[in-house]
């Protein structure tokens, strides 16, 4: 006999209870689950564990999936700023107004765990929704993590409206976080000349390379604050130093909140030049 419980994990917390049934469930395992409290009913088609994830039963409830940002999140898709939970319905389907959230009323493709939109519902969802930079970290990211491929791009902008044909060619998959995709995509915006992920004196790789010789460090803080990590990037800042070029480093704040002020100290150590090479002692 299946386990329900392992069942439902492997949905990712949830399956409707035709789902269930092609597993090998019968209506009344189902029913008799749901009142062992080892499951939950969800609306009239979707089972959920005891301990289900906020999120999805709120939209479930709604009559509708996870769409825009909140998919993406379920996904591991980077959202710059979190606008709450956004319930994805299909517009053919009468659904009442949630207390909860906000309704996206477009026409998607499921996700293979259909309590969500597809990746590429998912990314146009959020990208008509959000500023140029915020939905480009985003496509970043689904791209840094394999989640969609050249030809889901195709599709993607296919969906978008034609203004924003020109971000493709900003995107860039080696981007490790939405930080460094925020970051790059001002820089470019300068005129300045960009390379990401790139071997940086000293061991390892930089997040940015500006215009060959200015090194910048797009910092989540919980993992720099790692004393460990801290002593590799001060021997990295040490040997860009001895190496004659410049580094900087910025944190979440810098980035998400004044980015502005951060740029202009990027174009202010630009400004002042390429200092050159440390003479050896």
């Amino acid at each position: 006999m299946r386990d329900i419980a392992v069942d439902l994990a492997a949905a990712g917390g949830a399956a409707t209870r035709t789902a269930l049934r092609a597993l090998g469930h019968t209506s009344r395992q189902i029913g008799a689950a749901i009142a062992r409290g080892e499951a939950q009913a969800v609306g009239r088609s979707w089972v959920m564990p005891p301990e289900a994830d906020a999120s999805i039963k709120a939209a479930l409830e709604a009559g509708g999936v996870l769409g825009g940002a909140s998919a993406l999140r379920s996904y591991g898709v980077w959202v710059t700023d979190d606008p709450g939970l956004q319930i994805a319905t299909q517009p053919t389907r009468g659904a009442a107004a949630v207390s909860v959230g906000v309704r996206i009323w477009e026409r998607f493709e499921p996700d293979a765990r259909p309590w969500r939109v597809s990746i590429v519902d998912a990314l146009a969802q959020h990208a008509r929704r959000v500023a140029r930079e915020h939905a480009i970290a985003s496509i970043d990211s689904a791209l840094h993590h394999g989640l969609i491929a050249e030809h889901d791009l195709d599709r993607l902008f296919a969906m978008l409206p034609a203004r924003c044909a020109t971000w493709r060619r900003l995107l860039d998959p080696q981007a490790g976080s939405g930080l460094e995709s925020l970051v790059r995509v001002a820089c470019l915006d300068r005129g300045w000349r960009v390379e990401s992920q790139v071997p940086a004196p000293g061991g390892g790789f930089s997040d940015l390379l500006i215009d060959g010789w200015l090194y910048v460090e797009a910092d989540g803080d919980e993992w720099h604050d790692n004393e460990k990590q801290a002593g590799k990037d001060r021997r990295r800042n040490r040997a860009i130093t001895d190496k004659g070029d410049r580094w900087l480093r910025f944190g979440y704040a810098e980035i998400v909140h004044d980015r502005d002020r951060t740029i202009e100290t990027i174009a202010l150590v630009l400004a002042q030049g390429r200092p050159g090479l440390r003479r050896a002692s």
